[in-house]
């Protein structure tokens, strides 16, 4: 049986992220959101503020000083804090991941290495530079042969590495004090036999980022391109598999809960949509009566309320796998395509009901539903992980209970 009920600890960090996204972030988010210069968006003061209170070194293992939380914990604080704005939430919701796969991919000598200089630097955030200009979702629904995949090298000089390429649309991108990069070390190799990934600082020599994109949405956080030019990397900062990256990306989006906490922050734009319209709906008075009295718009909300709920119901179950060290990998690609579906689902709701007042900038809702279409693409895009859920679905075969004769008849035209 799977049990939601929830911990004092995570009733207490959920309590905690909501707080601060509601005092801390909803203040300063719209002013980033309007901010024209993309590269000047971003809020220092909130990673110092929300440090202080432990929630950038969130999945830090405890031993190190961190949180040591799980990807249920995850999920639920990520979607607290994407209440109060989803760039910000992606902010540490990027940090959270790659520290979770640094703690389960390094060595004993890399985490004393790595780990300490993320918890002692307030302001230190990561990043994973895989997507490229002519790479994207061939690394999530692997195309495995030479010519596809990650074009960025990486050549062997010595107890070196030499990283030559370009990576782009990267979340925390310009803002990053330590990388997560995918290169391969042989293009006459299928990229599942020829990816490394490395771990480098911002500082390093020859790593620089050239643009800040200018977004639709998700304006309070940075997505950079990389440029990585006769970068050095030391064997002892290869992380994981020699040549397993690839394998080990599958393995953050699923076992490691990348995919589950990413459609949690996006719910939390669509939680927040609900809440602000159901206030509108209760205020606004049409037809001499208020807009919720009207039979279409109570039909409304119920829905959005039934959208939000079953798709975080679907992320906590596929968070209680992960954790559980049996992730149902069906469900960690779908429950993120299921939570974006829904979010832009209610977004909409939401806009409807609103109407022309949804539209103005004045009002929350045009920025929520910005923000909220960028996960149609952001940490996979939905198709994509579609199809990778598709080619797990297995098959019905004789000899199980549920084979229908009937079915295999009428199959082949009888």
């Amino acid at each position: 049986m799977v049990e939601f009920a929830l911990s004092k600890t995570q009733i207490a960090l959920r309590d905690k992220a909501r707080k601060f996204a509601i005092e801390e972030m909803i203040p300063v988010a719209e002013v980033g959101d309007r901010e024209p210069d993309p590269a000047k968006s971003f809020n220092w003061e909130l990673i110092r503020k929300a440090d202080k209170l432990g929630l950038r070194t969130l999945s830090v293992p405890k031993e190190y000083g961190g949180g040591g939380a799980d990807v249920m914990t995850l999920s639920m604080v990520g979607e607290n804090m994407a209440y109060g704005d989803l760039g910000i939430a992606v902010a540490f919701d990027q940090t959270w991941k790659i520290m979770t796969m640094i703690s389960h991919l390094t060595t004993a000598r890399q985490r004393k290495k790595w780990l300490p200089r993320v918890m002692d630097d307030p302001e230190c955030l990561l990043a994973a530079a895989a997507t490229e200009p002519l790479s994207g979702s061939d690394s999530i629904l692997p195309y495995n042969k030479p010519d596809g995949g990650v074009r960025m090298t990486a050549k062997k000089k010595g107890d070196k590495w030499i990283l030559n390429g370009e990576k782009r649309y990267i979340s925390n991108g310009g803002l990053a004090k330590v990388i997560y990069v995918m290169a391969r070390t042989d293009m006459r190799k299928p990229p599942l036999k020829s990816m490394s990934g490395f771990l480098l600082t911002s500082d390093t020599p020859g790593y620089s980022v050239t643009e800040i994109w200018d977004k639709l949405g998700q304006r309070n956080v940075a997505n950079g391109t990389m440029i990585f030019d006769n970068v050095e990397i030391p064997q002892a900062d290869v992380l994981g598999t020699p040549n397993g990256a690839l394998g080990e990306l599958g393995a953050l989006l699923t076992r490691f809960g990348s995919n589950i906490q990413a459609g949690a922050t996006v719910l939390g734009v669509a939680q927040r949509a609900f809440d602000v319209t159901l206030q509108y709906a209760k205020q606004r008075v049409q037809g001499g009566k208020p807009i919720f009295e009207h039979q279409i718009q109570a039909q409304r909300l119920a829905r959005m309320r039934m959208l939000i709920e079953s798709a975080r119901f679907y992320l906590w179950y596929s968070g209680y796998t992960a954790n559980q060290g049996e992730p149902d990998a069906v469900a960690a690609s779908l429950c993120k395509v299921n939570a974006a579906e829904n979010s832009v689902k209610v977004l909409m709701e939401a806009f409807e009901l609103w109407a022309a007042t949804g539209y103005m900038k004045k009002n929350p809702i045009e920025k929520l539903l910005r923000d909220g279409l960028s996960f149609v693409h952001s940490d996979g895009t939905n198709d994509v992980l579609l199809l990778k859920a598709s080619r797990l679905l297995g098959e019905i075969k004789r000899g199980d209970p549920r084979y229908s004769k009937r079915v295999e008849m009428a199959a082949k035209g009888r």
